[in-house]
């Protein structure tokens, strides 16, 4: 296909704009990232899309009052990609996401001491359950799908038997969670508030064992609260407590940036808070010519879903399916949106959150595309019990490529 050509290496696109003037159509400004080029150079394009990820940049540092007089070193986990950054050091990380706690034990196999400061913990996910069953199979397939929060489409039968069942459902999440903390020996005062069904689509990650070992092992510490100041040698807790540190990791995630869009198209793409609220989590109803693909939309498997976006946006523009008129996409944008700030904790990212939704979000990727939902049928067995994979998806690419 020619497609290495088409491609501009080591390059930053610093705006992007529509034409105007009745013309369809963007163009993209841009400079080469080599030492001693840095000419501005422009093209236009028929459409645009946006594919820079979930998290790109900048990163989320929230730092706390007196950091100028620190005289140790300040590091977000982004930079933070060689624990031997940490050796002789006494090391302070915040942030109680996957990242900081793999940060954590990083730090504690270099360094002097290792100590997580976090506000409120999450669940960890083992990836056996009872050190015998894969994870997959407790959530990946249509009865662990059916154990969570109704997606807000249903249909009335299956609102019915939702809220008929709403009791086993939360006998069996507090089982999980009793499990999980077997499992981890999870202390009573790191045990998370939210339920588990909850602090899955926030924050719920999957670990191994080498975080909970540390911890009791004395090589981890890890203390509930946040940086109230820096004192020249260390941090001092809003509860007053004063730790020593020559190295602290921020692991607090990052922020999103749309600055290459210019205020009009800004308003136009309607952020909220807690997020871009797309149709489909690829197209903004109200500006033309434009497509998110993998950079607005969280599963527990990105890169099937971010296949499946492309197999989506690939059929919209080749014109083998249509998509509703602006009006009628805002209504399934309200509708989606009211439905997970009914029951999703607040957050930056909730409009791109799904998580173990993510086959209810594949199917409506399917059914727009007219192709069959149910992947393991005629197997009605695997089809509600059995977890999915990529795998189930093979022919939506595979018949394509032969093509």
């Amino acid at each position: 296909f020619g497609l290495r050509d088409k491609i501009h290496f080591k390059t930053f696109v610093t705006e992007v704009k529509p034409l105007g003037s009745q013309q369809r159509g963007w163009q993209v400004e841009f400079h080469s990232t080599e030492q001693g080029d840095r000419t501005k150079k422009s093209e236009t394009f028929d459409f645009l899309v946006i594919a820079t990820g979930m998290y790109g940049w900048p990163p989320h540092v929230p730092l706390a009052r007196g950091s100028q007089k620190f005289q140790g070193q300040i590091l977000h986990s982004c930079t933070f990609t060689d624990r031997t950054q940490a050796a002789g050091k006494k090391v302070v990380i915040v942030g109680g996401g996957k990242s900081a706690i793999d940060n954590a034990v990083s730090a504690a196999k270099e360094g002097v001491s290792s100590t997580l400061v976090c506000r409120s913990w999450h669940w960890p996910v083992p990836r056996l359950l009872l050190n015998a069953v894969p994870f997959k199979y407790g959530t990946y397939s249509r009865f662990g799908h059916w154990m969570l929060q109704p997606y807000y489409a249903e249909g009335p039968v299956a609102r019915w038997f939702h809220g008929t069942c709403a009791p086993v459902k939360w006998i069996w999440w507090r089982v999980v969670e009793l499990m999980f903390r077997g499992q981890f020996q999870i202390p009573s005062n790191m045990v998370p508030q939210d339920g588990i069904d909850t602090d899955l689509f926030s924050g719920g990650q999957i670990l191994n064992y080498e975080f909970r070992d540390m911890l009791q092992d004395g090589k981890i510490k890890a203390l509930s609260g946040a940086i109230d100041k820096f004192t020249e040698t260390g941090v001092i807790l809003t509860d007053g407590t004063e730790l020593p540190a020559d190295l602290v990791i921020y692991g607090t995630g990052f922020a999103k940036n749309y600055d290459i869009f210019d205020k009009v198209i800004q308003e136009k793409l309607a952020i909220q808070k807690d997020g871009l609220y797309l149709y489909r989590n690829i197209i903004p109803p109200h500006v033309p010519d434009v497509a998110f693909i993998g950079s607005e939309v969280s599963t527990f498997n990105n890169i099937l879903t971010h296949a499946v976006q492309a197999k989506w946006l690939s059929k919209l523009l080749k014109g083998e399916m249509k998509i509703p008129a602006p009006g009628a996409m805002d209504k399934v944008i309200e509708r989606e949106r009211a439905w997970k700030r009914s029951w999703m904790p607040p957050m930056s990212s909730r409009a791109c959150i799904w998580q173990l939704h993510m086959m209810k979000y594949h199917d409506n990727l399917l059914t727009d595309m007219k192709e069959a939902r149910f992947r393991k049928m005629p197997n009605c067995f695997g089809e509600i019990l059995m977890p999915y994979t990529a795998a189930d998806y093979r022919s939506l690419f595979t018949s394509s490529r032969s093509q």
